[in-house]
């Protein structure tokens, strides 16, 4: 990701022939550091989006809509009143530099029309949004207020002068010619990588545009200067001359790369650096849009999977908390029966028990070898009354024991459950899915349902009524169904396979319900089944595993017990098949 001087020269062209002489119909802070001012030309609306946000810092045209909060914030109100319903008359660039003057006419509280510019600085963490009046180059607010007590160089305040940030030394590429080129470059005192002398000497160039011309040049990574011949600075300087001959006429070709279906870049430039990666083209505003756009869906899932994980973690241990009591309980239980023996003994004997005894030795004649055992009693009672203590403790014990059984029961069950929506969430794919999982959350009582009108709540989708399991096909037609959450493996299993459809499971582990359909009802062959139960291992917390048991049976074995939590169901009549995960 490189949001350098030739990206912001990109978006500068293309503003120039999107938004001049266009209308800012509304003004829009969604975010803290972010702006979106929606501008009508042509009978077309833009969305373009400012952002000042210290790892998100950029300006383009966006797709993207984002909600917007209730109350608008105070920079958003004084953009309104000073550039609503104005039009924007130029987009400049000074130089190279990362900072875009966007110009607006607009009419003031009296009627009379005046311009005001928008400073759009893209720098990382010193990124701003600043509105100047240019008349008395006063600044009118920023997004990011502040003082001499933060910055040396320059305050951003209401009232203040606005100053520049400090400019570079650094040549202006488009203006560069071969012999000052060359007499950069060549530095016999120093031997410095070249992408760090192309970086240090000209404006408006990244690490990553510098990694360009190199790889353009034919160099390998991190050349030292003092390597470079007569034929390494022709090549250098072609590289270059390709990029500035871009830079003057303004026609650029920009790019979106993915590594591993992850963004990874975006460029004014094609990146050939980046041969592994799988890149695209479109305008600049498309690539940049499509580039944080991907990221920004990427941190929600990441942010929405642990926000499930987190809760699902901690009903765990409160499930685990409760099982481990009623174990102990169930231990306990396990005594019962020396109460009853105890009652029995002592009324068998009682003629043997004097009154008024605190224990009393009698010999056990359930024990084959007939030792004595020795009975506490409460010297308050008569042997007799003590016997039905013992018997009144038995029966409450034995009771006891019964309830913690189905206590057990309970919380395996829920123990279960819970596990396998953990594998659930762990091996989603998509907010989609991430989304199922937390309706199945909320339905069962684990999440409190988001309040309607709330700043989070979301508006219900549509995929919520019905689940989509993925489908596959097999080379020979065979229609393989995966459930990737338990809402759907519930539907698929329950509601979408029929009787004699193949179903699968990954043995006693959590995991995806699959099931395959027989289009010929002809029998699935073996290489299919084999095919459907690595797909079953792969999707399962066994997926690391490097041979999985995978049980197989017709769905109409299968049954979900009355009152069982989603995707819980219990089988028979099933084979099982030793598998290594893979999809």
């Amino acid at each position: 990701m490189a949001f350098d001087g030739l990206v912001m020269a990109a978006v500068r062209e293309e503003l120039r022939k999107t938004v001049i002489n266009g209308r800012i119909e509304k003004i829009y802070q969604p975010l803290a550091r972010e702006i979106v001012l929606l501008i009508h030309r042509d009978r077309t609306k833009h969305r373009l989006l400012i952002s000042a946000d210290a790892g998100k810092a950029r300006i383009h045209i966006t797709k993207t809509v984002r909600e917007n909060p209730l109350t608008p914030p105070l920079f958003c109100m004084v953009l309104r009143k000073h550039l609503e319903g104005g039009k924007i008359t130029g987009v400049d660039q000074p130089g190279l530099e990362r900072i875009l003057l966007i110009r607006v006419e607009a009419t003031d509280e009296l009627g009379i029309l005046a311009e005001k510019t928008l400073v759009c600085e893209v720098m990382g963490k010193h990124s701003n949004i600043i509105l100047v009046n240019p008349g008395s180059n006063t600044i009118l607010d920023g997004i990011n207020r502040y003082s001499y007590a933060t910055s040396r160089h320059r305050e951003v305040l209401p009232g203040r002068r606005y100053v520049f940030p400090p400019e570079s030394e650094k040549q202006d590429p488009s203006t560069v010619t071969e012999d000052d080129f060359r007499s950069a470059l060549w530095d016999p005192s120093r031997d410095l990588p070249v992408e760090k002398i192309l970086l240090d000497k000209f404006d408006g160039l990244s690490p990553q545009t510098c990694r360009e011309i190199t790889a353009r040049a034919g160099l390998e990574p991190n050349t030292g200067s003092q390597f470079l011949g007569e034929l390494e600075l022709n090549q250098l300087w072609r590289a270059f001359k390709t990029i500035q001959e871009q830079l003057r006429s303004g026609a650029f070709n920009p790019v979106v790369c993915y590594k591993d279906n992850i963004p990874a870049a975006f460029s004014a430039i094609n990146l050939t650096h980046l041969s592994e990666a799988r890149c695209s083209q479109g305008s600049i505003s498309e690539v940049i849009d499509e580039f944080f756009a991907v990221r920004e869906r990427m941190e929600q899932f990441r942010q929405e999977a642990a926000g499930l994980l987190k809760v699902l973690k901690n009903e765990i241990k409160k499930v685990r908390k409760k099982h481990s009591i009623h174990t102990l309980n169930l231990e306990k239980a396990g005594e019962a029966e020396k109460l009853k023996i105890f009652g029995e003994l002592i009324i068998a004997n009682l003629y043997r028990i004097p009154e008024h005894a605190d224990t009393v030795e009698l010999e056990n004649y359930y024990d084959p070898e007939g030792k004595k055992v020795r009975i506490p009693l409460d010297p308050r009672f008569s042997a007799a009354e003590n016997a039905q203590i013992y018997f009144r403790k038995y029966s409450k014990a034995r009771q006891a024991g019964t309830i913690a059984r189905n206590y057990l029961q309970e919380t395996g069950a829920e123990l279960d459950y819970l596990n396998s929506v953990v594998t659930a969430v762990e091996q989603a794919e998509n907010l989609t899915e991430l989304e199922e999982i937390k309706a199945e959350l909320i339905k069962e009582g684990y999440l409190k349902p988001e309040k309607t009108g709330s700043k989070n709540a979301r508006k219900p989708e549509t995929h919520a009524a019905k689940p989509e399991p993925m489908k596959l096909k097999t080379d020979d037609g065979f229609e393989i169904l995966v459930g990737r959450n338990n809402r759907q493996n519930e539907y698929l299993t329950m509601k979408l396979a029929q009787p004699d459809d193949l179903w699968l499971h990954v043995k006693e582990i959590p995991g995806s319900h699959v099931v395959v359909r027989d289009p010929l009802a002809a029998g699935v062959p073996d290489s299919v089944i084999q095919r459907a139960a690595e797909i079953a291992a792969y999707y399962s917390r066994a997926r690391e595993s490097s041979k999985v048991p995978v049980d197989y049976t017709l769905r109409k074995n299968v049954r979900k017990p009355k009152g069982a939590k989603p995707g819980m169901v219990i089988y028979d009549n099933q084979r099982t098949v030793f598998v290594k995960p893979n999809l």
